[in-house]
């Protein structure tokens, strides 16, 4: 087969949006692939006998279609575009070669030289969609490009002030400021700053070993830049003896909202759509109008973090955004290290919802 090393791929922006996709695997790297696709279209069907705790969660909020099953050829009919995420070569020539037969476009994760298409790093803001490719031989710089044009993105929303600068933050990010204490960070945030509520920003991850068997973790990174121009960086992480993914993804933004003494201006980022789509899509709305009861009259779960999330934003001006994780971006990959760190840690306290 010819090598596709050295090749350039031209960028098209698709339509997804009535389009059938189909998702060959359920681990992590599929998951992944379903994260970045959800964003641009609502058709989406995964087949796999085991599914990663990220697509079990998209299939509760009926964002995703899950079939616990081995892959089929059958399985390919009906699908506009393929992606197969297994760590399996046969299960990838048979999926290539049958793609091709039917004109479907595929992408093969474990295979380069399989795909007719790669997965680009994606980095959004809006309406605004920027793709990275490095031809499939370079994921690392691919991921740092798309990881500081998602930061310089996000340095540049309307309600982001002036004074907050991509190299500053990312300079801060990488360790050249030193973080400061909570109190001493939220009292500088309050004096810095004249007239109306100072901007800060919340980063969070959250992390767990099982659902809900095994220890969690969430991590968080607060920045603040005074009105000198100055960085200020304060973190913070706590592991859990039996808990979930989502709620340590939701402990994390409870835990930076809370930290702050005084009403802030907060632009809060998370890789988790199960939390910012909450509040951007408006879940968060209809589960109260229902008496926090999903369709179907089941309960919304985690419930209790829920309420104290909303209590802890009530204070603030809070603006949502979702990063895509994983994808290089600094302060998501920091939070995902503390609140890995945090979930291997001796130092364990007692989810009291699980």
């Amino acid at each position: 087969m010819k090598e596709t090393q050295g090749k350039r791929y031209f960028p098209m922006f698709v339509d997804l949006s009535g389009k059938q996709i189909l998702v060959i695997g359920g681990g992590r790297i599929a998951a992944r692939r379903v994260k970045t696709l959800i964003e641009f279209c609502s058709h989406i069907r995964v087949i796999a006998p085991e599914i990663d705790d990220a697509l079990t969660a998209l299939e509760e909020q009926g964002r995703i279609h899950i079939v616990r099953k081995c892959y089929e050829r059958e399985d390919l009919y009906g699908a506009d575009l393929v992606v197969c995420a297994v760590d399996d070569p046969a299960v990838d020539a048979d999926v290539r070669a049958a793609c091709r037969c039917l004109g479907i476009t595929v992408n093969v994760a474990g295979d380069r030289r399989l795909c007719d298409f790669y997965f680009p790093g994606i980095a959004l803001q809006d309406n605004l969609v920027v793709g990275v490719c490095a031809g499939g031989s370079d994921h690392r710089l691919a991921a740092r490009v798309t990881g500081e044009l998602q930061e310089y993105l996000a340095g540049r929303t309307p309600d982001a002030p002036d004074d907050i600068s991509t190299e500053k933050t990312a300079g801060t990010a990488s360790g050249e400021k030193t973080a400061g204490t909570g109190p001493e960070y939220t009292q500088t945030a309050a004096g810095k700053t004249s007239g109306g509520k100072p901007p800060v920003r919340i980063y969070t991850d959250g992390s767990a070993r099982g659902n809900p068997d095994g220890p969690g973790g969430y991590g968080v990174v607060m920045e603040y830049m005074d009105n000198a121009g100055d960085l200020h960086v304060h973190e913070l992480s706590q592991g859990y003896r039996r808990t979930t993914n989502n709620r340590m993804e939701l402990m994390g933004a409870i835990a930076g909202l809370e930290a702050l003494k005084f009403p802030c201006r907060v632009d809060l980022y998370s890789d988790s759509q199960y939390l910012i789509h909450a509040f951007t899509e408006n879940w968060i709305d209809g589960w109260i109008r229902k008496g926090w009861m999903r369709s179907g009259r089941e309960p919304v779960r985690n419930r209790d973090l829920w309420e104290r999330l909303l209590k802890a934003a009530g204070r603030h001006e809070v603006t949502w955004h979702w990063v895509r994780g994983h994808a290089g971006h600094p302060q998501n990959e920091r939070c995902d290290q503390l609140a890995t760190t945090a979930a291997d840690s001796g130092d364990l306290i007692e989810d009291p919802g699980v």
